[in-house]
């Protein structure tokens, strides 16, 4: 499969699973020849993206390869994409329970599987609420993104990273849920036992895994075949 087919089949992904913010948010791929990421054009949602919508953007924003408007957030992808060189696909978008939960001061509960998958925490980015469109702002985030699966970025959005376009979207998805068990949680009256992160690293170990990822990661797949 080709780069672009792969963004844009994880990008209709994201609109099926209702990551859509009308035409804002976008998806990347690292290019397998080191010249930079594939990502998404500007102007269209997640789930209107084809092949021909896929570009390549080098590592100063410069559009190698594809047509159309180029994302003002490119540096979101290339500076995490630099900074991690395992590394290959980060997801950005804004979905709604995520950026409340983030407002709050908070961050996803180990309270299900769901929530597991970010028992060892998230990142929290809270330097910028506008747009991430220099190299220095993208390194900050990425900085901020560190070693997690994910980073709450407050006041705009989330960001996510993977070693596969199927691990970062994926882990996008994973983490809206777990932000609305949360809010779901306190709408209830509160978690009564929250569990400690010792505690819930070890009973969701098995959520932590890529294989769990992936297994939904084909179940999403198929939603959208």
């Amino acid at each position: 499969m080709s780069p672009q087919e792969e963004v844009a089949r994880g990008c209709r992904v994201l609109g099926a699973a209702g990551l859509d913010d009308h035409v804002w948010g976008h998806l990347s791929l690292r290019d397998g020849d080191g010249r930079g990421a594939w990502i998404k054009r500007a102007g269209i949602a997640f789930d209107e993206v084809t092949v021909d919508d896929v570009m390549l953007v080098g590592w100063e924003g410069e559009v190698v390869a594809g047509d159309g408007p180029r994302h003002q957030e490119w540096p979101i992808h290339t500076e995490a994409l630099l900074a991690r060189p395992a590394t290959q696909a980060v997801v950005h978008a804004h979905p709604p329970h995520a950026i409340a939960l983030a407002a709050a001061g908070r961050e996803p509960l180990a309270i299900s599987h769901t929530g597991g998958v970010f028992a060892a925490g998230v990142g929290r980015y809270e330097e910028w609420a506008g747009l991430i469109d220099t190299r220095e702002r993208g390194a900050s985030l990425a900085a901020a993104l560190a070693g997690h699966r994910a980073a709450l970025m407050v006041g705009h959005g989330v960001v996510t990273a993977g070693a596969s376009v199927g691990l970062a979207v994926t882990a996008a998805v994973l983490l809206e849920q777990a932000c609305e068990l949360t809010l779901l949680a306190d709408a209830a009256g509160g978690v009564v036992r929250p569990l400690p992160r010792e505690r819930a690293l070890a009973e969701y170990a098995h959520a932590q895994a890529d294989a769990h990822l992936e297994g939904a990661w084909r179940r999403l797949l198929r939603a959208v075949a």
